[in-house]
């Protein structure tokens, strides 16, 4: 326990100068895969259902990557997915449009091929060299921060590299007070709440999260962290952090925390009228996480 304190501790020294305002997880255990899992099962199909599957850090292309998007295929069903959702990093080092072929074209095909839209933001790795705008418009993107809606469904993007764009944080209050959609999610890359290995990115937090909570966003997604994360509801909202389809992280809890663990794994949304069921799911099809958000 005390070797895993100090290293979280050199952690946060060695990269306080990149990320300033971050807040570390002080880490005094390490947490790997969850203890037990369930097998999957396919979402009820109900009219209006929106299912949606979330990869976060997929920038490394490989064998791990593979995996995560031939579960996603499988999962995806006959029924299929309305939308696959990139939470940033999607190219390593420095999001080089070029690349894009290896880390997201060529490992989703398939599923892209089925009709399912996608949606991507920016990651702290994306916008290196300046390449955040040409990889967004690669990838179809409208911009570094966009908004679509998905039956009665708002997704949102943010750039999380730039928190305090005065422009980025008026385009989203109006982009929430427009909507008449049910459900409201945004995706970050830094997470606002996060007990893994890079902490808490407290400035996109002081940035946002009055927002989320002012305009009723039931639910805000983050990668960064390689790890599986879900928060307690805070004020309204829950945070998952879902940054390990192509690399994991051992992690940690603080008293945010719901669940909490490392394992290759994507997001299923599941979203109906009167319920958002979410679910982490691993590269063999197995279950960790359930979790119902209901409205």
């Amino acid at each position: 326990m005390l070797w895993a304190v100090i290293v979280a501790l050199l952690v946060a020294g060695a990269t306080s100068a990149t990320y300033p305002r971050q807040v570390r997880a002080y880490l005094t255990h390490w947490k790997g895969s969850p203890g037990s899992t369930t097998a999957y099962i396919p979402a009820a199909i109900e009219p209006g259902l929106v299912r949606i599957a979330v990869a976060g850090d997929v920038g490394d292309s490989g064998t791990r990557l593979a995996r995560t998007a031939a579960a996603i295929s499988r999962a995806a069903g006959p029924y299929g997915y309305d939308g696959l959702l990139l939470l940033g990093d999607n190219v390593y080092p420095s999001g080089d449009p070029q690349l894009l072929r290896e880390t997201v074209l060529d490992p989703f095909a398939a599923l892209l091929a089925s009709g399912t839209e996608l949606m991507a933001i920016v990651g702290n790795h994306d916008v290196r060299r300046g390449n955040g705008p040409r990889q967004m418009a690669a990838l179809g993107m409208d911009g570094l921060w966009w908004s679509t809606e998905i039956g009665d469904v708002l997704f949102v993007g943010l750039d999380s590299n730039q928190p305090d764009n005065a422009e980025q944080r008026r385009w989203l209050q109006r982009t929430l007070d427009d909507t008449t959609a049910r459900w409201k999610i945004v995706s970050l890359h830094h997470p606002p709440y996060s007990a893994g290995y890079q902490g808490s990115s407290v400035d996109v937090r002081d940035a946002f999260a009055t927002t989320f909570e002012r305009f009723g966003v039931q639910l805000v997604l983050s990668g960064h962290d390689h790890d599986y994360q879900r928060s307690v509801p805070i004020r309204g909202t829950t945070y998952v952090v879902s940054g390990a389809a192509a690399g994991s992280r051992r992690t940690s809890e603080r008293d945010f925390t719901a669940a909490s663990f490392s394992w290759h794994h994507f997001l299923e949304l599941d979203i109906y009228a009167d319920r958002l069921i979410g679910r982490a799911v691993n590269q063999s099809g197995r279950v960790a996480d359930v979790w119902t958000l209901s409205h």
